[in-house]
């Protein structure tokens, strides 16, 4: 083979596979689903194509329902080399005032839908566990069980499957809608830019916004913001933030563990599920080939 031939070779190999990286690194890339955080929305073993050229490079921003692919901020961030990714559905954005009573969202005070596959809580009698799981397995339900609460378990399954079984389960108290604590919230989202009077339901997040994301050092204590000593009644942000909400509401991975969302942290959007396999089942059998190539809702 002639040495001029044996160079076309290499360079086109050279080309290809800088082509491959660079679309991987600048416009869409396939990634991997964390468990725990979008089910029955997104599974475990779900491959999830990402834009990532319009929110990292094309300076575009986030849209309400939007399915977003992130760096987990630095307190989820374990003693890894590799930087984890969460996934979680954007729900407010730069100015938003965003309400949650546990089972209605509120956006700028107008109620909005709920993703139609979302985990919701319930709890059950745990001296009845057999029964409930028993009628749960027979119409073909899955459930995540979180720890438990006094002497019932703590259950997330989709309100569609509720309601399939609900009739079911008699009495009532043998599975029933709970609002948990961490979905009472409201948060006043600020524009960037935005002269923000610190109170003492938001100095917490926004000392911690300011630490993390703003470099500027400063205390929060008794609902109060400090710097070099002296109170800080009013701040600007300089970035954009976002509040982000997972569909698996048992999930901690979002906002309502982290606070609000730096752009910063943003990798793309998630645009459809390039194929799914289920790890749990042997693998000629593991293919959910009713995924391949669907857009999440």
């Amino acid at each position: 083979m002639k040495r001029e031939t044996i160079r076309t070779i290499l360079v086109t190999i050279i080309l290809i596979i800088g082509g491959v990286w660079a679309i991987r690194f600048f416009v869409v890339e396939p990634y991997r689903v964390p468990a725990g955080q979008m089910e029955n929305t997104l599974l475990p073993g779900d491959q999830l194509w990402v834009d990532k050229w319009s929110l990292r490079w094309g300076n575009r921003t986030p849209d309400y329902r939007d399915l977003l692919v992130f760096e987990l901020p630095p307190l989820l961030q374990t003693q890894t080399a590799v930087t984890e990714v969460g996934v979680a559905r954007c729900i407010g954005l730069p100015g938003d005032t965003i309400r949650s009573t546990g089972n209605q969202l509120f956006i700028n005070r107008r109620a909005v839908a709920q993703p139609p596959l979302i985990l919701e809580a319930y709890l059950s009698p745990d001296s009845m566990r057999n029964d409930v799981n028993r009628t749960l397995r027979r119409n073909g339900i899955q459930l995540v069980e979180q720890g438990s609460v006094g002497s019932n378990r703590l259950l997330f399954l989709s309100r569609y499957d509720y309601e399939k079984v609900r009739k079911m389960l008699t009495p009532d108290s043998l599975l029933y809608p709970v609002f948990l604590q961490r979905d009472r919230y409201e948060i006043v989202l600020p524009a960037r830019g935005e002269s923000i009077r610190v109170t003492p339901q938001n100095a917490k997040w926004l000392a911690h916004l300011l630490n993390e994301y703003e470099n500027c050092p400063v205390t929060c204590r008794d609902g109060k913001i400090y710097k070099e000593g002296h109170e800080v009644t009013r701040c600007r942000l300089t970035r954009d933030y976002y509040w982000v909400v997972g569909d698996n509401r048992a999930g901690l991975a979002d906002s309502r563990t982290f606070g609000p969302l730096p752009h910063s942290l943003l990798i793309g959007k998630g645009l459809w599920i390039g194929y799914s396999r289920d790890a749990q089942k042997p693998f000629w059998q593991s293919f959910r080939t009713d995924r391949f190539l669907t857009r999440p809702l």
